[in-house]
């Protein structure tokens, strides 16, 4: 399916329009309401889409039987891996959640989002979907869940609190990271790692505890980066990637006709959550820039970094040389093994540990 046919149906799906509308609700749905753990209340996804398909599209599309009660992290004030924990006790019933949240088997899941692996919002998804049975094995056995549809964020880039010119410049700087490859690249690049949960990278950037930090194009904007910083890189890390995932207790309770109208609701939730990425990757660098339109704000004008073959190929040296040796350290012989039949052989890569 084409993006473009793709971004039409995420509107369509936003407004509620009958281009993206579930045809008539079957008459023997059960009568739920689902509690949900969104992402950040602050970001495009939230706004644009968890939300809207809990609040509104999932009651509609049933015919009232089914509807949801989503709150956001930020809300609730929860750290990640508290996500999953509440889940596999049956508070939530629905957590929108990222590999960086699972603390145990940690490191499998850490191979859907590889930092320097995915270049394209196309290969971010279909690397989702070639590792996914190795998740589910983990969401079933640890966390008495199961994964339901995949999102991400736009794509990573580092915002430096100084102009810099290159990826040359990170060297002996300070870099808030999301997980642990992101950890190995700044490392291989130079710089030293810093673990800052999200909410709190914009203070830690004012007082200098930082120099610079990882985060999506317009989620860096949306949470108001461009205040403390005057550089943006535009080189590609990847895309953070997310799952939505179902407590099996609650699941199991479903009857058969209700899970059949879920799986379509959460393919539905899926594709609209895909089309967002490219816009609000594309957007973000406008937002930060000021060069385009942003709709979401008044644009800022930090400095864009465009990548020259020399910082690609930093990127690329870093990802075979450090970050996919060290992953296949922390997840096997075995896991890498598997990871490079399954993912790495469709881009030319290769996990092992030296």
């Amino acid at each position: 399916m084409k993006f473009t046919t793709i971004l039409g149906m995420a509107a369509a799906f936003v407004v509620g329009s009958s281009g993206i509308a579930a045809a008539q609700a079957p008459a023997n749905l059960d009568t739920k309401k689902f509690n949900v753990i969104g992402t950040w209340n602050f970001l495009n996804i939230f706004k644009v889409v968890e939300a809207p398909f809990w609040n509104q599209q999932l009651g509609k599309d049933s015919g009232g039987k089914l509807t949801g009660n989503i709150k956001s992290i930020t809300e609730l004030n929860l750290k990640g891996t508290e996500v999953l924990r509440l889940l596999k006790t049956g508070v939530y019933d629905v957590a929108h959640a990222l590999p960086i949240y699972v603390d145990d088997g940690a490191a499998i899941f850490e191979a859907s989002d590889l930092s320097g692996v995915a270049t394209s919002v196309a290969q971010q998804r279909e690397i989702l979907n070639a590792w996914m049975p190795e998740m589910q094995k983990i969401m079933r056995d640890k966390f008495g869940a199961q994964i339901v549809s995949t999102f991400a964020f736009p794509k990573q880039v580092f915002f430096c609190r100084d102009e810099i010119s290159s990826l040359a410049d990170l060297k002996g700087k300070k870099v808030r990271v999301q997980g642990v490859s992101q950890s190995d690249l700044v490392k291989a690049l130079g710089g030293s790692a810093v673990t800052i949960p999200f909410g709190e990278v914009v203070p830690a950037l004012e007082k200098g505890v930082v120099d610079c930090g990882i985060t999506g194009t317009l989620p860096g904007y949306q949470a108001k980066w461009p205040e403390v910083v005057k550089s943006v890189v535009d080189v590609a890390l990847g895309y953070t990637a997310g799952f939505v995932a179902v407590n099996l207790n609650s699941w199991n309770k479903l009857s058969k006709p209700t899970q059949e109208f879920m799986t379509g609701e959460f393919k539905k939730l899926e594709e609209a959550s895909w089309a967002s990425v490219e816009a609000d990757t594309k957007e973000g660098i406008a937002c930060n820039t000021g060069n385009g339109p942003c709709s979401v704000g008044t644009p800022a004008k930090l400095k864009l970094v465009t990548p020259s073959d020399a910082d690609r190929a930093a990127v690329k040296k870093a990802l075979n040389d450090v970050v996919l040796p060290e992953w296949a350290k922390r997840c096997g012989v075995e896991c890498a093994a598997k990871w490079t039949e399954t993912v790495g052989k469709r881009y030319g890569l290769a996990a092992k540990a030296n």
